[in-house]
């Protein structure tokens, strides 16, 4: 990154910028900025939290336990000044501080598929999306459809996977342990997981396996979902634990330890972070190929269909009752990480394609007021 800028990433509702709560996106934003080489000039905006993450800088814009409004940030960013502002997922937030800051560039960070069904809401907001500065994607499946779908938006849009420190993912020795990590959500195929255990349970639990659900539980749904996921397996409880909102140190230790992470999501993921950590620990990985998640495995996981449980059983089964093809599998998952998304490489390629897009927008802007000092000197 050449010159220095002075940047806002902003974090706005259901997001929790904090180390015992943090979403994918959260994690994805803070990892960014940590490793960026502009970090001195990044200020964090997000909603206050008990224990927000205290390795960079963080404006908390409410109280803990309050939803971050678009109207929550105007005072804060103000102060700030910014020379660029970076929303995260959320588009009415950035479309609010495009018009409460005219002038700054405003970069929309997307971590998933935007799709609107009527050729109205489409020409409603390609209106709004051509006022941004430009929109950066976590996948290529994500943008692709984006782009197929919103012909007429001529805002630039550019592919940044996720990254992950590579160190901290690591691996540890493994105990015969299937993992799931993730939200606790019946569309992230956490039914499909326990039914296809459930169906195989008299092989797997006589030689020792055991399955542990990793639960992100943040909203009433959630827990409904968590509540309903233990009494449908209580009756394996000696084998199957289920445990909710870790912090990313405890989860890093779960997945270091475990031998299969399983990656169920029915919903077409904009990439496939979870899946990423895993791999980066040694677990031979088992996912669907829904969305953006074939981009984070590639040929190093075992790919199904969402929403068929008993294609994870035989899966499972393949990769415990094969362990020399469960150990290559592993290896070159983690290979397959080291080579493409740790965070050095890829915070610098973020540096980079922020300031990118920052100099595409400044040089239009100037070319723009030239031919209007142009018209007004020839009146």
């Amino acid at each position: 990154m050449g010159a220095v800028l002075r940047t806002a990433i902003v974090m706005p509702r259901n997001m929790h910028f904090c180390k015992s709560r943090a979403t994918s996106i959260d994690l994805c934003a803070h990892d960014l900025a940590l490793h960026s080489q502009n970090k001195p000039n990044l200020r964090i905006f997000a909603g206050g939290e008990e224990d927000l993450f205290s390795d960079v800088d963080v404006c908390a814009v409410t109280e803990p336990g309050k939803k971050p409004t678009p109207a929550r940030f105007y005072d804060p960013l103000s102060a700030y000044g910014p020379q660029l502002i970076v929303v995260h997922q959320h588009l009415e937030t950035a479309f609010q501080i495009i018009n409460d800051f005219p002038g700054t560039p405003v970069i929309l960070h997307r971590h998933g598929r935007f799709e609107r069904n009527s050729a109205f809401k489409r020409w409603k907001y390609t209106r709004k999306l051509n006022r941004l500065c430009g929109i950066v994607w976590v996948g290529e499946d994500a943008r692709n459809n984006f782009c197929e779908n919103f012909t007429s938006v001529k805002t630039r849009s550019v592919v940044v996977p996720n990254g992950i420190d590579c160190e901290l993912w690591s691996p540890a020795p493994k105990k015969k342990t299937v993992i799931y990590v993730g939200r606790a959500r019946e569309d992230k195929g956490v039914f499909d997981l326990a039914q296809a255990w459930l169906s195989c349970a008299d092989r797997l639990e006589p030689a020792g396996w055991n399955l542990k659900f990793i639960l992100a539980v943040t909203d009433e749904g959630e827990q409904s979902t968590t509540d309903t996921l233990r009494r449908l397996l209580t009756d394996y409880s000696p084998c199957v634990s289920i445990e909710t909102n870790l912090n990313a140190t405890q989860v890093q230790e779960k997945l270091a330890e475990a031998s299969i992470a399983v990656v169920p999501s029915i919903v077409a993921e904009g990439f496939g972070r979870t899946a990423i950590e895993a791999m980066s620990c040694e677990a031979a990985v088992i996912t669907t190929h829904s969305g953006g998640l074939w981009e984070a495995v590639g040929d190093t996981g075992t790919v199904i269909n969402p929403k068929a449980p008993k294609e994870i059983a035989s899966a499972m089964l393949g990769l415990i009752e094969n362990p020399v093809l469960r150990k290559e599998k592993a290896k070159t998952g983690r290979e397959r990480v080291l080579r493409r998304f740790d965070i050095q490489q890829i915070s610098e390629l973020y540096d980079d394609t922020l300031m990118s897009l920052w100099d595409d927008y400044v040089s239009r802007t100037d070319k723009a007021r030239g031919l209007i000092d142009h018209m007004l000197v020839s009146e």
